[in-house]
């Protein structure tokens, strides 16, 4: 069974659109295929059926497939590398090429016109650095592509223990397989460049006149008008917007992550060790987390495993850090609890790239250790939407804006001889019936259906958490007064019933923390958060980690921590953030480290990690960046903080 292609060349035949896929070395070789114009139909094509594509703009290249539906084939023409778990790399959609299925003439004009981005885009990238080569090369016999991860896997798996590295050195010197992500990181204006193409214009007016002159909405622009068919004009005007709105969803949004190999839909303690290669990709990962998996069924039906790309909406991030089981003794007073510690620097940093320099591992000491931090979030496909749209629970007990986020610890090479730490966290809506209008600042939630309608939906939702996670402790942190109060309330009683009727006894009832964020964390003083932490102290270490040893699971994390807030966004962040800091100390100490005896203690590294992951989540779900995130990045609040935030508020109100 041929593997994932890791690279696809579209071109335009008479008959359809021809995707050819190009898969890794020492895997059977995948068949081309037709997309016939009209209809969409998928079947093989014969390599006579494909066109010459030596021809200029003839043809591009894309790295999968992410939706084959409607008479659109949307595919991946950039990617970013942001972690690699395993040897694996994982990567987040940057770019996407819209190309119709509906005549060969209006392919051929998409085509046309992606080809000449990338290439405009190649040329740009040599003038900004000339010595950096491209990410995928081009294939030299065969069907075959040369595969950074199984080169990568590979090496990791006979480095040996006394030989380290840093990521920083392997993206540099291995910029021939990882040419794009280098030039991303360490050119000298990519940064810029994506800035720019994130925001929707290009660095010239030529790109821009000739993005106008070969749009994919040329064609649609181009027919006859409603007058002269009889046909309503707000479908021709709304199809470029439609297109547009695709491509930044799914592209500039930088919102969906994929792996060719590692699936990263599943918990650490759920993953299948280990995963038969016969077994294709989307057949292995957590449908819940599969984002695409209903856009791609065209090409399930046709038993096409080699084009069926998952998808995973969320955010996937890694840092490296240095630890010392033996730190220098140094009585500076900064006695600060770990979990909140402040950290002392002169200026706050800002979001970084993942290769955030860290001493090279030949610098240090015999005490000193090397470690990785990788977190993952993951957003459910079920009751998805937007903020306002999609609040609280539906009929199936599935809830708005859940999301399942795991923090991994782990050595640098992901070594077998190493242990490798999970802890896992869950976010989401409150389990009731209500709605809130969007158009007051602060709305007041309206609870709607029966109270025995919302007792049968909480109780679904609950029994699905313990059947998924074991244990189950509430942390709901919406206000005890005010208009949050009511929801709130409705909440805390329907637990109690279901501990009273349905989940009797010590070890099935549900714990309920109901801590008012707003009350105790007024005047800018979120460090008392640590109020919070203290009360879920004990729990959070019954909990525990999953911990695997020599490729085999060796504990299990008995139970999660379900935090909310009204949207699960700003508050429940930083209540994660602090409870992901405390296991973080509790695992490294386990391994002989304490992370607050450290000297020159550099943990921005952390809080940017979960500043960027707040972030991603409410971009997703509410349009905006997080607020409280200044707290979150720096461990301090304070005014410029708050004017932020209420940038962000009016934002939201603005976007509804």
């Amino acid at each position: 069974m041929p593997g994932i292609a890791r690279k696809i060349v579209i071109c335009a035949a008479v008959d359809g659109l021809i995707i050819q896929p190009f898969v890794t070395k020492g895997q059977r070789p995948a068949q081309p295929v037709r997309i016939k114009y009209g209809d969409a139909s998928i079947t093989p094509a014969s390599r006579e059926q494909i066109p010459n594509v030596s021809q200029p703009n003839s043809s591009f290249e894309a790295f999968g497939v992410i939706v084959s539906r409607l008479s659109y084939l949307i595919t991946i023409t950039r990617r970013q590398q942001v972690a690699q778990i395993c040897g694996f790399p994982i990567y987040v959609v940057t770019e996407v090429a819209v190309t119709p299925c509906t005549s060969q003439q209006e392919a051929r004009e998409a085509i046309t016109k992606t080809a000449l981005e990338l290439q405009e885009r190649n040329t740009d990238k040599d003038a900004d650095d000339s010595d950096s080569d491209d990410y995928v090369e081009h294939p030299t016999s065969g069907d075959e592509v040369e595969d950074p991860a199984q080169e990568a896997k590979a090496e990791n798996d006979k480095a040996p223990e006394s030989v380290k590295s840093t990521v920083a050195k392997d993206v540099i010197g291995r910029r021939g397989s990882y040419g794009r992500f280098a030039q991303t990181w360490f050119s000298k204006s990519g940064w810029t460049q994506d800035q720019k193409r994130s925001a929707g214009w290009s660095g010239t007016a030529h790109q821009v006149r000739r993005s106008i002159d070969h749009s994919p909405s040329k064609a649609a622009a181009s027919r006859p008008t409603a007058d002269e068919t009889n046909e309503p004009a707000p479908a021709s005007t709304l199809l470029p917007k439609l297109l547009r709105t695709t491509q930044i969803l799914f592209g500039s949004s930088r919102s969906f992550f994929f792996s060719y190999d590692f699936d990263i839909t599943r918990r650490w303690a759920s993953r299948s060790t280990p995963q038969s290669d016969e077994v294709p990709l989307h057949e292995r990962v957590d449908p819940i987390f599969f984002w695409n998996k209903n856009t791609l069924k065209p090409f399930m039906e046709a038993g096409q495993d080699a084009l069926l790309l998952p998808l995973m909406q969320g955010f996937v991030g890694q840092k490296s850090f240095v630890v010392d089981s033996s730190p220098p003794q140094q009585d500076d007073g900064l006695g600060d609890s770990v979990e909140l510690s402040t950290i002392k620097q002169a200026n706050a940093e800002l979001p970084s790239p993942p290769s955030e320099k860290v001493r090279d591992s030949v610098d240090l000491r015999s005490t000193e250790k090397k470690f990785i931090l990788t977190v993952i979030s993951r957003r459910s496909t079920q009751r998805a939407g937007l903020r306002y749209l999609r609040r609280g629970i539906d009929e199936q007990g599935y809830v708005a804006n859940a999301v399942e986020t795991e923090q991994i610890l782990s050595s640098t090479y992901w070594d077998k001889s190493s242990k490798i730490y999970s802890f896992l966290q869950i976010r989401g809506s409150i389990p009731l019936f209500f709605t809130q209008s969007p158009v007051s600042l602060k709305p007041a939630p309206v609870i709607q259906h029966s109270p025995e309608a919302n007792y049968n939906a909480t109780r679904k939702h609950l029994e699905r958490l313990k059947t998924e996670y074991g244990g189950l402790q509430i942390v709901n942190l919406v206000e005890k007064h005010g208009v949050e109060a009511t929801v709130g309330s409705q909440y805390e009683k329907t637990v109690q019933r279901l501990n009273e009727e349905e989940f009797k006894g010590q070890d099935e009832a549900v714990a309920f923390e109901w801590f008012d964020f707003h009350s105790a964390c007024r005047g800018m003083k979120f460090e008392n958060v640590s109020q919070l932490l203290e009360t879920l102290r004990d729990k959070l270490e019954g909990f525990g980690s999953t911990v695997e040893e020599a490729g085999q699971i060796k504990a299990k994390q008995q139970g999660v921590l379900r935090t909310n807030c009204m949207d699960c966004l700003d508050r429940t962040n930083v209540c994660q953030s602090s409870f992901g800091k405390f296991m973080l100390e509790a695992q490294l100490k386990a391994e002989g480290y304490d992370l607050a005896a450290q000297v020159d203690q550099q943990t921005q590294w952390f809080n940017t990690l979960w500043a960027d992951n707040g972030d991603a989540v409410s971009k997703q779900y509410a349009s905006t960046a997080a607020m409280k995130g200044d707290y979150t990045r720096t461990r301090k609040r304070n005014l410029g903080g708050t004017l932020n935030d209420l940038g962000l508020s009016l934002t939201r109100y603005y976007n509804g």
